[in-house]
């Protein structure tokens, strides 16, 4: 989506307000003489002016809200806005009209234009929506255009002990709209891969090689103060710990409203910005008057929906969720999963989610990667992967992951621990905990090798047709 600090909106909200002024002139024109005949007797009373100039009111603003809130719908309200403002100052100064009748019009073009702003908003969100899904279903047969391509990405931590290798030649694509998952045991590198994207990193952390490309600009190679520009704005991030995401000292409007200023540069005046944060307060279900109270006073998922709605508050190409439901209850995560499944579809923006709970990858993920000791063994299509896992490590973990649905069966315990990434082991790094693994898999590191050509399936094991098909039989223990 395009910010709004480009020049472009100025130019549409200039042409909008031209043509909403061109309609309300017309009506002045058409009515002008049934409403305020010259021998100055009204043959209608007021009341019926006032529904009569709704209609052109309604329209003026309509066309003026449409026109200029494509982009962001407050645009539509200001130009709302400024079409009352023109026809009080039409109606007083143009014309010698009895005070009442200058009051009737102005009211009756006010109450179209805020109607009309109404509308625009609604119909410039389901036009976004219309227009990403009609963009989806063409990508559909284009296999979608990449947005986010992460190639052979690779990050180390420097510690007193040595060099710890957190991302070792992470690679996967994200997709335009697409939903996109990592999963894997704490401290395989699902983090730290979120945090090399939007280089928030320690000093001691290093690049060693690999690109991350958004739109086709790698983002490790642009200036610190242009990737300063590009976050939030380009890339966000719904970080794991809701309450520590936010300053206690301040209340949540000012920080997502600081988060505007800085990248939006002071472009957009304190009632865009409050109408703006009401907007994404209204979309992921909190409360507007909320806005003005400290982190403090919210609850656990209400502090996760007000991280979102900032998240959301630069209207970013794409999401990073970072265990978005961490430390919430089964109810409250199901809520704040299906209201980020509703903004993706809503905005047409992608998303990276980040769990070591599987079952969240499934519920809301198109594509899967799963993650072990800092490098991606298995990625393809979610129901792929859960219905025919080919790597050991995502099979193990399926089946030590107990179900509600299906009949009951022994769970089959993932025994032993991730390497030390100081020294991790030679060969395939997952081969001390595995059942499959011979001599090769000591020796030799397994490359991600495209099983299916057609959905992108890759695994890096040696040994991936020895893994078996999971069944549910049995009894749980």
């Amino acid at each position: 989506m395009s910010s709004v600090s480009e020049a472009g909106p100025r130019r549409l909200n200039l042409v909008a307000i031209a043509l909403g002024t061109a309609v309300i002139a017309l009506a002045n024109w058409w009515l002008g003489g049934w409403i305020t005949p010259t021998e100055g007797e009204y043959r209608p009373g007021y009341v019926v002016i006032l529904v009569a100039l709704l209609v052109p009111g309604f329209l003026g603003a309509l066309v003026s809200g449409l026109a200029a809130g494509h982009r962001r719908p407050t645009h539509g309200m200001m130009a709302a806005l400024g079409m009352f403002a023109a026809e009080v100052i039409w109606g007083a100064l143009g014309e010698d009209l009895a005070i009442g009748t200058v009051v009737v019009r102005a009211l009756g073009f006010a109450c179209g234009a805020a109607l009309a702003g109404q509308a625009a908003n609604r119909v410039g969100t389901h036009l976004r929506s219309a227009r990403s899904l009609a963009e989806d279903g063409t990508a559909a047969a284009s296999d979608r255009a990449p947005l986010l391509v992460v190639d052979e990405l690779t990050m180390h931590y420097r510690t007193a002990d040595g060099w710890v290798s957190a991302v070792d030649g992470v690679s996967f694509t994200l997709r335009t709209g697409e939903a996109l998952g990592l999963v894997g045991e704490s401290g395989c590198g699902k983090t730290s891969v979120a945090m090399s994207l939007l280089r928030l990193l320690p000093e001691n952390a290093e690049f060693r090689g690999g690109s991350v490309r958004l739109n086709g600009v790698d983002l490790l190679d642009v200036t610190e103060d242009e990737m300063r520009t590009r976050r939030w704005s380009d890339i966000a991030m719904v970080f794991q710990g809701a309450m520590n995401a936010w300053n206690p000292v301040y209340t949540v409007y000012e920080q997502i409203r600081e988060a505007m200023d800085t990248h939006f540069g002071g472009e957009l005046a304190e009632e865009q910005i409050r109408d703006r944060v009401g907007e994404l307060f209204d979309l992921v279900g909190l409360n507007r008057a909320m806005a003005d109270r400290y982190p403090h006073e919210f609850s656990g998922g209400m502090r996760q929906r007000a991280v979102i709605a900032m998240a959301l508050s630069c209207d970013p190409q794409v999401i990073i969720a970072d265990e978005p439901t961490t430390a919430l209850d089964v109810i409250v995560q199901d809520q704040i999963l299906q209201e980020l499944k509703q903004v993706q579809t809503a905005l047409g923006m992608s998303i990276l989610y980040i769990s070591h709970d599987i079952a969240v990858i499934a519920e809301v993920t198109e594509v899967m990667g799963v993650m072990y000791a800092g490098r991606l063994v298995e990625l393809g299509p979610t129901a792929d992967v859960f219905s025919r896992p080919r790597h050991p490590y995502t099979y193990l973990l399926l089946e030590s992951t107990p179900s509600v649905t299906g009949p009951r069966r022994v769970l089959a315990p993932l025994e032993g621990e991730p390497p030390n990434l100081l020294d991790p082991p030679a060969g395939c790094r997952f081969h001390p905990r595995c059942p499959y693994a011979d001599q090769r898999c000591r020796d030799e590191d397994p490359t991600m090798e495209v099983i299916d050509a057609q959905s992108g399936y890759g695994v890096a094991c040696w040994n991936w047709t020895s893994v078996p098909v999971r069944t549910r039989k049995g009894v749980d223990a």
